[in-house]
C-alpha cells in the first residue's frame, strides 16, 4: 500500500514504536516538539513554585491558595468560550490556541518585570501558573483532538504525549540545575521565550497533517449560537462528559490531599537541615521537589514510550482510564501501614508517573469521537475549573479537617483510599458509557478483503520479486493502517531464499538452480484495531521456463 512505499527517516523510526502511515511524521514531530516546549517551559516554572509558597508560609497555606483557582477558572471560562467561537471558523485551527498562548505570554513577561521591581509574587504566581497549566494543557490537546480523527489519535497521540513528558523531566531537571544561577527571574525569562517558540510550531504542525489523518475539516454549524455559558452547560446533557468531569474532579482531589501529605514529610524534614524561612531550607525543597519531579516525569516518559500505545491497541481507550484509580487505592493502603517519608515519596512517584502518562493520555483521548465543540468548551471547563474545583474540595477539606476536626497526616491518607475507591467506580462507569456511545470507534472494524491474489509462477536458479497490489485489502475505518505479514500457509517460517519487505510489499524470491515446486503462501493484514483478515497465494517454481 502507498502509505508503506514512501517512508522517511522519522517515520521509519517511529514505527518501530507506533503504528504510522507515511506523511506522518513531520506533522507528529513538530506537535511532539510543541508539546516538549509547553511542558519544558511549565515545569522550569512548576520546580520554582513550590519552593517559593512553602518557604513564606506553609501546607495549609499552599492548599489554601491552590483552591482560589477554581474561583478565577469560573470568570476565564466564560471569556474563553466568547474567543473560542470568534477563532473557531477560522481555516487555520491553531489560530485560537495561538492567541491565548500569547495571552499567557504578556502574563509572564508582567511577572518577570514585578519580580525585577522586588514587589510580592508568591500567591498570585502560583495562582496564574495554575490557571496556566490546566488551560494550555487542555487547549493544547483540545487542539490534538481537532486535527486527528479518531482512530489516527488512538495511533498517535502516545507519540505526542512522549513530547511532554520528556519535555516535563528535562523542565524539572534543568529547573533545579539553573535556578541557583540564574535565580527566578532567569527561569521566567528562559520560560517566555519557549512560549514564544511555540506559537510558531503550533501552526506548523497543524499545516503538516496528511488529510488521511486529520478530523473533519467542518467548521461550525450553521445556526450555532455563540453564547459564554455554552461550555458550562453542555456536558449536564451527556452522561459520558459528566462521567469524566466527576473523574477528574476526584483524581485531582485524590493527588492534592497527596501532595500536601508529601508537603507535611518535606517541611519536616527541611527543619531538620535549614531553619526556618532560609535560603537553606528553600533550597533543600528546591532540590527535593526537582529530584521528585524528575523522577516521577522519566518513570512516566519509559511507561509512555513503552505502554501507553499498547494499552491503546490491547485493551482500548475507555479500559486504560481504571489503571491510574487501581493504583491509587493501592498506594494510600501501602501508606496506611507504612507511612515514612520514603513510602509516601515513593508511592507519589509512582501515582504522578502513572497521572502523567497513562491516565494524561488516556483522559485526552476520551475525547477523540465527541464533536469539535465539546472537544474545545466541555473539553476546557472539565479540564480547568472541574480540574481546580478538585483543588477546591481538597482546600476545603484540608481547612474543616485541620481547623475544625483537627485531623492528622493518617486520618487524610485513610480519606484519600477512600476516595480512591470512588474514583474507581467512576472510572468503571466511564468505560461502560465510553462503549455504549463510542464503542464503534474503540472497536473499529477488520481490514475488508477487496481482491483476491493472482497465482504466479517463477522460475528457479534466477531471482524474482512479486508484489502484492495496493487495494488486496481495505482498511474500513478512517484513520487506521495495515501491517502485513507473510509466512506459508501450513505456518511454518519462509524459506530463506524468500524475504518479505512489509514496507514496500515485495517479496524476493530466488528459489535454487533445479528446484521444481508449488508454494502456498498466506498474506495476512493486521489493523490497529486489533483485527486480523488473511488470503492465500500460490506461487509455482519450475525448473526451466
Amino acid at each position: 500500500m502507498e502509505e508503506r512505499q514512501h517512508y522517511n527517516v522519522i517515520e521509519r523510526c517511529l514505527a518501530r514504536f507506533v503504528w504510522i502511515r507515511a506523511g506522518e511524521g513531520v506533522g507528529i514531530l513538530l506537535m511532539f516538539f510543541s508539546l516538549f516546549l509547553l511542558m519544558l517551559a511549565y515545569y522550569l516554572l512548576k520546580v520554582m513554585r513550590d519552593p517559593l509558597i512553602l518557604s513564606d508560609g506553609s501546607a495549609e497555606l499552599k492548599s489554601y491558595t491552590t483552591a482560589a483557582q477554581a474561583t478565577i477558572l469560573l470568570i476565564v471560562i466564560p471569556f474563553f468560550s466568547r474567543f473560542y467561537y470568534k477563532y473557531s471558523s477560522n481555516k487555520d485551527k491553531s489560530l485560537f490556541l495561538r492567541k491565548v498562548l500569547l495571552f499567557f505570554f504578556v502574563n509572564l513577561t508582567l511577572f518577570i518585570i514585578a519580580n525585577q521591581l522586588s514587589l510580592p509574587i508568591g500567591i498570585a504566581f502560583y495562582i496564574w501558573l495554575g490557571v496556566f497549566s490546566v488551560v494550555m494543557v487542555a487547549l493544547f490537546w483540545a487542539f490534538c483532538a481537532d486535527c486527528f480523527n479518531a482512530m489516527s489519535g488512538k495511533r498517535l497521540f502516545a507519540v505526542i504525549a512522549v513530547g511532554g513528558t520528556s519535555g516535563a523531566w528535562v523542565g524539572a531537571k534543568l529547573g533545579g540545575y539553573l535556578f541557583p544561577l540564574i535565580g527566578v527571574s532567569g527561569l521566567m525569562i528562559l520560560s517566555a521565550v519557549l512560549l514564544l517558540s511555540l506559537n510558531f510550531l503550533t501552526q506548523l504542525g497543524y499545516r503538516a497533517i496528511p488529510l488521511e489523518s486529520r478530523a473533519d475539516e467542518s467548521n461550525l454549524k450553521p445556526g450555532m449560537t455563540p453564547v459564554w455559558w455554552r461550555g458550562l452547560s453542555r456536558f449536564f446533557h451527556n452522561r459520558y462528559l459528566l462521567l469524566i468531569a466527576v473523574f477528574i474532579l476526584l483524581y485531582n482531589w485524590i493527588n492534592s490531599v497527596g501532595e500536601y501529605v508529601l508537603a507535611k514529610f518535606v517541611i519536616a524534614q527541611a527543619g531538620q537541615v535549614a531553619e526556618r524561612g532560609s535560603y537553606q531550607e528553600q533550597l533543600f525543597m528546591t532540590e527535593f521537589y526537582s529530584d521528585y519531579i524528575a523522577w516521577f516525569t522519566l518513570i512516566g516518559l519509559l511507561l509512555q514510550v513503552f505502554v501507553v500505545a499498547r494499552l491503546f491497541r490491547w485493551i482500548g481507550v475507555g479500559a486504560s482510564i481504571f489503571i491510574l484509580p487501581f493504583v491509587m487505592v493501592i498506594n494510600y493502603s501501602l501508606i496506611l501501614f507504612f507511612p515514612f517519608f520514603a513510602v509516601v515519596k515513593w508511592a507519589l512517584i509512582a501515582e504522578n508517573s502513572v497521572n502523567y502518562s497513562i491516565q494524561n493520555t488516556s483522559r485526552h483521548a476520551l475525547f477523540l469521537p465527541v464533536s469539535r465543540e465539546d472537544k474545545y468548551l466541555s473539553k476546557n471547563t472539565m479540564d480547568t475549573f472541574f480540574y481546580r474545583f478538585g483543588d477546591l474540595m481538597y482546600g476545603a477539606s484540608v481547612a474543616i479537617g485541620v481547623n475544625v476536626f483537627g485531623l492528622g497526616t493518617f486520618e487524610f491518607i485513610t480519606f484519600n483510599a477512600l476516595l480512591a475507591g470512588l474514583c474507581c467506580w467512576t472510572a468503571l462507569a466511564i468505560r461502560k458509557r465510553y462503549k455504549i456511545q463510542y464503542g464503534d470507534v474503540d472497536q473499529g472494524h477488520p481490514p475488508i478483503l477487496a481482491s483476491g491474489l493472482k497465482p504466479h509462477t517463477i522460475a528457479a536458479g534466477k531471482k524474482s520479486i512479486l508484489t502484492i497490489p495496493e487495494d488486496t485489502f481495505v482498511e474500513p475505518d478512517a484513520g487506521d493502517i495495515i501491517r502485513y505479514q507473510l509466512r506459508a500457509a501450513n505456518g511454518v517460517k519462509l524459506p530463506a531464499w524468500c524475504q518479505f519487505d512489509h514496507e514496500r510489499l515485495t517479496l524476493s524470491l530466488t528459489p535454487p538452480s533445479g528446484h521444481d515446486n508449488k508454494l502456498k503462501l498466506e498474506v495476512i493484514a493486521k489493523d490497529f484495531a486489533g483485527y486480523e483478515v488473511s488470503t492465500y497465494w500460490k506461487i509455482t517454481i519450475k525448473a526451466e521456463l
